[in-house]
This record gives structure tokens, sequence and C-alpha cells, in this order.
């Protein structure tokens, strides 16, 4: 087993959710933090899921006042 940690933020960049959990392989740890944030209902906010500082999922934030395709 493999320890992640899972990370949700307000567009704001505010933490809204920081926690660890173990699971047998990346993809069980997918799920396992994607339940996670649907039963905190941060589904739909910037997230990621790491383990040993691998990236296992990430989900922007969707920044307010940003343009689609600007460059800034």
């Amino acid at each position: 087993m493999e320890q992640y940690t899972i990370t949700a933020f307000e567009n704001d960049g505010t933490v809204v959710l920081n926690d660890s959990f173990t699971a047998a392989s990346d993809d069980e740890a997918k799920t396992k933090g994607l339940a996670m944030l649907e039963e905190a209902g941060h589904l739909h906010k910037g997230a990621r899921i790491v383990r040993r500082g691998q990236l296992i999922y990430f989900e922007r934030c969707k920044l307010p006042g940003k343009l689609k395709g600007t460059a800034s």
C-alpha cells in the first residue's frame, strides 16, 4: 500500500481539503480521491492527488477574470 495526499482548492487558492490516505495502486488512489472530493462537496474545484511527489490526478481551478484563449 502506498501513501497518497489529496488537496483541494477554492478558486482564490484557499485550501479546502488536505488529507492523506493509502491505496494499492494509482488507479485505486484516483478512485478513492475522487470519492473523497465528492463526499466533501469539492468535486469540481481545483484538486490534486500525489504519491511521493508524483502527480496522479490534477483538476485546475477556474480562475475568475480569465478569458478563454488569452495568454495572461
